[in-house]
């Protein structure tokens, strides 16, 4: 296949709209680049944070389902996001921010074949690991002013599934990852990638549930890369679906034995409907969905951006805080009341 461009995001599943933004922008300090509904479905929320610029391969972002139930990752299953910092001293810098945020993480620093790493859950569950990372390519990362520039979040690094390589080779192949010792390695036109993999558990996938990663998106270009690309992987080992709009970028997807993978146009982007230092400040929705949007607000919950940008965006945020607070009633865990 013509190589693709590189990671371009990854993709859980929330069911706490509100903590998942709290914890993956204020405690993870990556910038909340976008605030938007799920395009499958209408009065879903769809977060996304990722570097400064909100940068194709530094996006992490999650759809909700309040419904979903909680699981834990099966055979088959995206089981990790792997995200890179620059050193083991910024091991130990999380390390400490974790324990200050009642986060529980472990370090894995005793095997000298392995990278250095720390594993830890977010608050729904969901498997990161921090790697001290081998790769040579620019780091992504996001201003946080309470996390020192030298320990920030540089990206992302890949994946790990439970699933083995010898499973995921004739598709990985095809796609332009090549092996290399246990994991496999996307040497892309932009950015690296690598997938890594877990012994299988036995137990059956929980795709879908919160806690469980719904899939990992690398880089096609543009519209007609994005459709030339999908055409030619359709005619690989593994079924592709149809290519959707999904208003910031196109995608189309495949279930492999590692979990769900999809292909993604580099853009338009996030600066499609909102000026830069506003990234994450307001709602933003589709054309499609803009007639729903005082329903919205008066409906689904407010949510503020821990780390808002621009001139007069903190003294917004605060007003918005207190929207929220009188929003919920001042009952904390009980859900808002619609008046």
């Amino acid at each position: 296949m013509k190589p693709l461009g590189g990671p371009h995001h990854f993709t859980g599943v929330t069911a706490d709209v509100k903590t998942n933004v709290d914890f993956w922008c204020r405690v993870m300090g990556l910038r909340f680049v976008k605030n938007t509904l799920n395009y499958e479905t209408t009065f879903r929320y769809h977060t996304y944070f990722g570097d400064e610029d909100g940068n194709p391969g530094s996006v992490v972002t999650f759809l909700e389902f309040e419904e979903a139930p909680p699981g834990v990752p099966g055979d088959g299953d995206i089981h990790r996001l792997i995200l890179r910092v620059a050193s083991y001293d910024s091991l130990e810098f999380w390390m400490d921010r974790f324990i200050a945020n009642d986060v529980f993480s472990e370090l894995l620093r005793l095997d000298p074949t392995q990278p250095q790493s720390i594993v830890f859950q977010d608050p729904e569950g969901h498997e990161v690991e921090l790697m001290v990372s081998d790769t040579k390519d620019a780091p992504l990362v996001a201003d946080a002013d309470d996390i020192p520039a030298e320990h920030r979040i540089r990206g992302i690094e890949g994946a790990r599934s439970y699933t083995t390589l010898e499973a995921m080779l004739p598709f990985a192949e095809f796609m332009g990852f090549r092996p290399d010792g246990t994991r496999l390695v996307f040497d892309g036109q932009e950015r690296s990638g690598r997938w890594y993999f877990s012994e299988p558990t036995g137990r059956p996938s929980n795709d879908g549930r919160v806690g469980v990663w719904h899939h990992i998106a690398y880089d096609a270009g543009d519209q007609k890369e994005l459709q030339a690309a999908r055409d030619e992987a359709a005619g690989g080992p593994l079924p592709w679906t149809a290519v959707f709009d999904h208003y910031f970028f196109d995608s189309c997807y495949t279930m492999t034995p590692g979990g769900r993978m999809e292909m993604c146009t580099t853009g338009p982007g996030f600066l499609i409907d909102e000026a830069y230092e506003d990234l994450g400040n307001r709602l933003c929705l589709s054309p499609r969905v803009e007639p729903l949007r005082a329903k919205l607000e008066r409906e689904r919950p407010l949510i503020v951006n821990p780390r808002p940008r621009g001139k007069g965006a903190k003294k917004k945020a605060a007003k918005r805080g207190a929207a929220a607070a009188a929003q919920a009633n001042g009952a904390p865990g009980e859900p808002a009341k619609v008046t």
